[in-house]
């Protein structure tokens, strides 16, 4: 039998190498959520900046009703939003990570407990509503549709085309099909036979909400892996 001494300090070596494995993981985590941050906070503001974009906030009087922007601007804040809490923690997690620190350890260990409690909430809310959101998607569409027929802008042009090629759809509900648009439908004998894409959109998120739900309780699943490790390091510290 092995002298309890030996056996603390077995414990403790493979306590040192988890600290600095938790430690290097963690710093790579930062990063990769940083530099994800920083793209979704750039795009965000592109998107809200970008002449085409800014388009659909700034439509004549005579517009207003027939286009509806709130779709467009809660993806636009989504996008900022979430951008600039991931760039946050992820500075954050690498300050507390890099220099030991374990009330930030703590602290950042909570703070990704509610990131990864949200991912979850989303992941689920995303499945429950997914008759709601593929009628907001509907929505956007639409406003995409008659931006281009109003604007007849190339990078328009480009996403209704991305749209009609992955959905094999073309045209919008109760909007006659012009000539224009018809050139971004997907090749055929006759266009007309594509069904329209908030049809399409909606079918496509049936089919694809348990895929959307598995992903952000995926990303949650990670998350708490990290907090995890951070905890583990923490309690590192906390034994030197």
């Amino acid at each position: 039998m092995k002298p309890l001494t030996e056996n603390s300090f077995q414990i403790d070596l493979v306590m040192d190498r988890c600290g600095v494995v938790c430690k290097y993981i963690l710093i790579v985590f930062n990063i990769i959520l940083t530099v994800l941050g920083f793209a979704s906070l750039v795009f965000g503001l592109w998107l809200n900046f970008q002449d085409n974009a800014r388009d659909m906030f700034s439509v004549n009087d005579d517009d207003k009703e027939s286009i509806d922007s709130d779709v467009f601007h809660i993806v636009v804040y989504i996008l900022v939003i979430l951008g600039s809490v991931m760039v946050a923690l992820g500075i954050f997690g690498e300050h507390a990570a890099c220099n030991d620190s374990k009330i930030a350890l703590q602290v950042f260990c909570v703070f990704l407990f509610l990131l990864a409690a949200a991912a979850i909430a989303v992941g689920a809310l995303a499945y429950t509503s997914k008759d709601t959101v593929g009628k907001k998607l509907g929505e956007l569409y639409g406003d995409v549709y008659k931006l281009y027929e109003k604007n007849k802008d190339e990078t328009v042009a480009a996403t209704l085309k991305y749209v009609h090629d992955l959905l094999q759809c073309c045209g919008s509900a109760g909007v006659q099909l012009t000539e224009l648009v018809q050139k971004t439908c997907p090749k055929a004998d006759d266009a007309m036979t594509h069904p329209t894409c908030q049809e399409s959109i909606k079918r496509f998120m049936d089919q694809q909400a348990p895929l959307v739900t598995g992903v952000f309780v995926g990303t949650g699943a990670l998350l708490i892996t990290q907090v995890v490790c951070a905890a583990l390091f923490s309690s590192k510290i906390l034994r030197d």
